[in-house]
């Protein structure tokens, strides 16, 4: 194991273990120590934990990340800033091609997903990859993403579709 999966692993532990939770003291030490081990966690930002990250993860500033936030594969998710992340919430990065008939999940593949400033994902809901979420969307709970979807849309459903279009009503 390199010493950079022995960095992630002992954050993980760390802030899933001994840190976790909403005690206001912990948002810094878990920002700080998920940082020393090679992800990019904004300022500001809250993680309340556990979470499980298998993959390469930037999160912007001023966000929230709810419980048993979950990344699977070896791709890249990009969080913008002022995002909020409800509870049980997973983003799939890795898939595969399809094989033969003698195993049908052929060779490996790695994606990013991208999502944009101020989004809301609702709890439960998982978004597979190669897939970006424009700004100011809303995500309901427990949707299936598996397009991608522009800027101020409120996005729910199995898969996900367009609700409403929201408007964008940013204030200086």
């Amino acid at each position: 194991m390199t010493l950079r999966g022995i960095k992630k692993r002992v954050a993980l532990f760390l802030v899933n273990i001994l840190f976790c939770g909403t005690k206001p003291y912990f948002w810094n030490i878990k920002r700080n120590l998920l940082n020393w081990a090679g992800y990019s966690i904004g300022e500001n930002t809250k993680i309340v934990g556990p979470l499980r990250i298998f993959c390469n993860l930037k999160i912007g500033d001023n966000c929230w990340v709810g419980t048993d936030f979950t990344v699977h594969g070896n791709g890249t998710v990009i969080i913008g800033n002022s995002c909020d992340i409800a509870p049980d919430v997973i983003f799939l990065t890795g898939s595969h091609k399809i094989g033969d008939s003698r195993r049908r999940a052929g060779e490996g593949l790695n994606y990013e997903i991208k999502i944009g400033d101020g989004v809301w994902i609702g709890a439960r809901s998982t978004i597979l990859g190669n897939i970006e979420i424009g700004s100011g969307c809303i995500i309901g709970a427990c949707s299936l993403v598996n397009k991608s979807f522009s800027d101020n849309k409120m996005i729910a459903g199995i898969p996900a579709q367009v609700i409403k279009e929201l408007p964008s009503d940013v204030r200086s």
